[in-house]
């Protein structure tokens, strides 16, 4: 072959691969989905579908990302594992710690970061509604870390006295030793 024919075929194949990568590299980029960073420092971000919060999440009070309000994990649109949350000044005021089936251990702060509550709760999500009601025994601390009475919800509802077991037999907040 001589070099004139083969200038000819490369100068009549070099649009033609022009064209093609142009055409691939288009359509490449209109297919994949936009991703950012990957890693464990990755935060608020969704699932694959785009609906459903997904991974680590973080809320702040400020625009500026200074003053956290909570953070947690979101697991397909699901709250899951420990949730800190966090006042305007930076004060931890409750933990929450999700369950599986709707259960919610709480940890509520005074403001000298002591534990004030702690006790559990239930998450009900239904078609028509979501409830979240206080159950059981609290127990109650002062801010010096004193134990102070527990306290006993039925549904969300502080009673009066503490709760009895189906057997008749009084919950108290003190262990038989």
């Amino acid at each position: 072959m001589s070099a004139l024919a083969m200038t000819l075929s490369a100068s009549a194949l070099l649009p033609a691969l022009l064209a093609l990568a142009v055409a691939l590299s288009l359509t490449g980029c209109a297919t994949k989905p936009p991703r950012g960073p990957i890693g464990f420092w990755s935060r608020n971000r969704f699932d694959r579908s785009g609906d459903y919060r997904h991974g680590p999440w973080r809320a702040y009070f400020d625009a500026a990302e200074h003053h956290l309000a909570n953070r947690g994990r979101y697991r397909h649109g699901q709250t899951v594992g420990r949730w800190h949350y966090y006042s305007p000044s930076g004060q931890r005021e409750r933990t929450e710690h999700f369950h599986r089936a709707g259960l919610v251990t709480l940890t509520v702060y005074h403001p000298n970061g002591r534990v004030a509550k702690r006790g559990r709760a239930r998450y009900v999500d239904n078609a028509s509604s979501v409830q979240f009601f206080w159950f059981g025994e609290w127990r109650c601390y002062a801010s010096s870390g004193r134990p102070l009475p527990s306290e006993y919800y039925t549904n969300g509802i502080k009673q009066d006295t503490p709760l009895t077991t189906p057997a008749g037999e009084t919950i108290s907040s003190k262990k038989s030793e």
